[in-house]
């Protein structure tokens, strides 16, 4: 038998032609013996006209000459009428078995006893056929798809996968599947570029393979101390880091503890990364912090200087985190000069009191104070004149 829309040849028992995919139209035909009983009628009326003579004694009985054809006609009549009937009865039984059998809940039942059979083919041909009557179905592709995963046609599984999430981006099933086949394949990059089309709702199915990048302690910028930074990472991610801003997952060493900006006048350029146990790479997360601490500022010194006829003491004002370094004959003091610990008393003379300040940290040096003092317990010099008083602070000393 052959399609009556395409003349593609027919499978016997087929309901959809394998060529266009359209159901077969049945066309009744007559039974056997439909066909041994209109050829007995046949015979019957062929042989009524004379094929039986009748006896003498029967001929002033016998019906007119017209009376036989009357009877075969009424014999045709029935059977044809029978035949008529029975045709209908078959074209009506075969049409309702063909309508029953090309509808969508008939091959979702088939389907459904095929797969509990465990006949993954026969249920994949039935939910085919179910899912070219409902071509938007979900539900019948998920079917298909897991069929088609039991049956290691990992082809199809993925089209219908993809075709689930087109219709879905929340189909947790589907993607599933997906993330399955390519974790098995090792292919992290599908998975993440899958990760970015599906639904915000599947996020946990990526947790293994989703790789946040580290957090900085601080905001980057510039700072006029030393400090130190610190990373941390949102799960069990081994971080690493550089601060050259050189690439962290090329020549990066392990975090382990914060990171210690101790170089003034130094701009770190840290770059860090996290990695997870599959190998896999977060973004790089990257900062600038710039170390700039400025020297301490000249010391302030009272009094600043001036002639003196009464022992006087001179204060020096020393900021936290810094030391105070002084001399009293003009030269430059150093860290191996003598340390500030007090008020100084004015030695009798004409000095130079030298003074600097030197920050713990960074050992930076502030300019250097100088002031001249002159004290005499008498109002008058050596040589007998008066004292200049206008002597003060200077930034280069005194002569």
């Amino acid at each position: 038998m052959k399609c009556v829309y395409c003349g593609d040849e027919l499978k016997e028992g087929a309901l959809f032609c394998s060529k266009c995919g359209k159901p077969v139209q049945v066309v009744p035909e007559y039974s056997d013996y439909e066909d041994d009983y209109l050829k007995h009628v046949m015979k019957e009326a062929n042989r009524q006209p004379g094929a039986q003579k009748q006896r003498p004694e029967q001929k002033t009985n016998q019906a007119p000459s017209g009376g036989g054809n009357k009877q075969v006609y009424l014999f045709l009549a029935i059977g044809v009428a029978v035949i008529a009937v029975v045709a209908i009865v078959v074209a009506a039984f075969l049409w309702v078995r063909n309508m029953r059998e090309g509808s969508f809940d008939y091959q979702i039942q088939m389907a459904e006893e095929a797969y509990k059979k465990g006949d993954m083919e026969a249920a994949a041909a039935y939910y085919e056929k179910a899912l070219w009557l409902d071509e938007d179905s979900v539900k019948i592709r998920l079917m298909l798809a897991r069929i088609y995963s039991e049956s290691k046609d990992y082809n199809s599984m993925l089209v219908l996968c993809r075709e689930i999430l087109q219709l879905d981006p929340a189909n947790r099933e589907a993607c599933a599947m997906l993330v399955s086949y390519y974790e098995g394949q090792r292919d992290y990059d599908a998975i993440l570029a899958l990760y970015e089309r599906v639904d915000g709702g599947l996020a946990d199915l990526f947790s293994d393979y989703v790789v946040t990048p580290p957090v900085f302690s601080r905001e980057e910028g510039t700072y006029s101390q030393f400090m130190s930074v610190s990373l941390a990472t949102g799960g069990k991610f081994t971080i690493y880091y550089t601060t050259d801003d050189t690439d962290p997952t090329l020549y990066g060493q392990e975090y382990t503890e914060p990171i210690e900006l101790n170089e003034n006048l130094k701009t770190y350029k840290i770059r860090a990364v996290c990695k997870n146990e599959k190998g896999l790479f977060s973004e790089i997360a990257a900062k600038e912090f710039t170390i700039d601490i400025p020297a301490p500022s000249m010391p302030t010194v009272t009094p600043g200087g001036g002639n003196f006829s009464e022992p006087t003491s001179v204060t020096v004002i020393v900021p936290a985190g810094c030391k105070a370094y002084f001399t009293w004959d003009s030269t430059d003091p150093t860290t191996e000069s003598e340390m500030y610990r007090g008020p100084l008393a004015i030695p009798e003379g004409n000095n130079i009191l030298s003074v600097v300040l030197v920050d713990d940290t960074t050992e930076l040096v502030s300019d250097v104070f100088r002031g001249n003092y002159v004290y005499y317990q008498n109002e008058s010099s050596p040589e007998g004149g008066d004292s200049d008083d206008s002597l003060g602070q200077t930034d280069d000393g005194a002569e």
